[in-house]
């Protein structure tokens, strides 16, 4: 994101149409790309005013489906720069305007081009009645995806339970929550647009405390408890008066999750205008990063090390010679190491701390289950025991040479029982002998 300041912009939608975004991936892009277009068009008419012409603008907009307490709530925030680019034809890189901040008005008549835009292309495309005000219609024969959103709506029971001491719980009374203020958001006919939030261009943190908030996961472990009984505790975000905590039992929770997963085709983070992949003003407004292939002298100067780029490139084809001549080697169980154990098996110790731009990878939209496991489950697999990084040097699918790895590190060379999965409360038949 470039140094420039973000408001955040978050469209709610009636209770009748969360579970037809839920389940339809076309009604989701659709509700996501009007909401972006109309705030759009709100920052052009508001440049207009203050002489801007030829201006662009770009958003990253986040469909999430949870609310606050595990249930299912289609909803879109949208991060906007608060302000328009301008750039000439020949400019490298783009100016950017601020512009005034948006008032009641300008909200109120966003959210009615959004409800009538929304409305009109879901009857359009035969998702609603000519009667606006009734419901989406159901499909005839519900599909495993539409019966199993439908039963997450009433599983559970919200409950009063103790809450767990935080960091705030110091014994003193703790000090009311502000009021949300209104003067940034408007409501009609279900369709509720807030824009209260806005963080200034020199707090990167807060960019990245906001651009966190868009993209987290539908639940937090820190919140999740089991009782005595077996049951699964959920603390309610926002408590509802009394209730606090959504009480529910295995198999309720474990429906719960599964309607919280996105379907295909549904992407949780999308790009547009001038943040899109293929905009041709991307690479005006986003900031460029140069790889980092210099290293501070004593005296503060950087220098570049293209001997260490070399070195390491040099190491990295020698480690996968090696690892081609294990695989295909007779005696790969003496030749086997653990990767604690020094060169070539492990690079972390000789690798360079600053890396040439020729040894720099070009850029792929293929992620790796390394990247994945990282991202989506904060789980390391590349960590090395000796403090530095594990590198793939090879993939083993033949059974002999993978058992014949694994008993010269002393690990188990078969796999574990997996027992038959069942409910918790399953009782065992009794033999009909006894």
């Amino acid at each position: 994101m470039p140094e420039v300041p973000l408001r955040q912009w978050v469209l709610s939608v009636p209770f009748e149409l969360r579970l037809l975004l839920a389940r339809d991936p076309r009604a989701l892009t659709a509700v996501g790309r009007i909401f972006v277009q109309e705030i759009f068009r709100s920052q052009r008419e508001r440049a207009g005013l203050s002489g801007l012409r030829s201006t662009a603008s770009g958003a990253v907009c986040f469909p999430q489906r949870f609310g606050g307490s595990m249930n299912l709530n289609v909803h879109f925030h949208v991060v906007v720069p608060d302000g328009v680019f301008t750039a000439a034809k020949s400019a490298a890189r783009a100016d950017f305007w601020r512009l005034p901040t948006p008032d009641r008005m300008d909200l109120e008549t966003l959210t009615v081009n959004v409800e009538m835009r929304v409305v009109g292309w879901l009857r359009r495309h035969g998702f609603l009645d000519n009667d606006p005000d009734e419901p989406p219609t159901e499909p005839v024969a519900r599909s495993a995806l539409d019966a199993c959103l439908q039963g997450s709506l009433g599983l559970g029971e919200l409950t009063a339970m103790p809450s767990r001491p935080g960091p705030s719980d110091d014994g003193h009374e703790a000090l009311p929550a502000p009021p949300r203020s209104r003067r940034r958001s408007a409501h009609v006919r279900g369709f509720d647009v807030h824009a209260g939030v806005v963080v200034s261009a020199s707090d990167r943190e807060g960019h990245e405390r906001l651009l966190r908030y868009c993209a987290r996961p539908p639940l937090s472990l820190e919140r999740l408890s089991v009782l005595s009984d077996g049951r699964i505790a959920y603390a309610i975000r926002k408590p509802w008066g009394n209730e606090t905590h959504r009480v529910m039992s295995p198999l309720q929770f474990l429906a719960r999750l599964a309607a919280l997963i996105p379907p295909p085709r549904h992407p949780l983070i999308r790009f547009y205008g001038v943040f899109a992949p293929h905009s041709s003003w991307r690479a005006k407004v986003v900031p460029v990063r140069s790889p980092c292939c210099h290293q501070r002298s004593e005296n503060g100067i950087r220098s570049a090390q293209p001997t260490a780029a070399a070195t390491a490139a040099t190491t990295a084809t020698a480690v996968a010679s090696a690892a081609a001549r294990i695989v295909k080697s007779s005696t790969l169980p003496t030749l086997a190491r653990r990767c604690s154990e020094p060169a070539p098996y492990c690079t972390a110790t000789i690798a360079p701390k600053y890396v040439a731009v020729a040894a720099v990878r070009e850029p792929t939209t293929r992620i790796d289950w390394a990247e994945l496991l990282k991202r989506v489950h904060d789980v390391d697999a590349l960590a090395c025991p000796c403090g530095g990084r594990l590198k793939f040097i090879a993939l083993i699918l033949e059974e002999d040479p993978a058992r014949a790895i694994l008993e010269s590190l002393h690990l188990p060379s078969e796999p574990p029982p997996i027992a038959r999965a069942r409910s918790p409360d399953w009782l065992e038949p009794i033999p009909l002998d006894t």
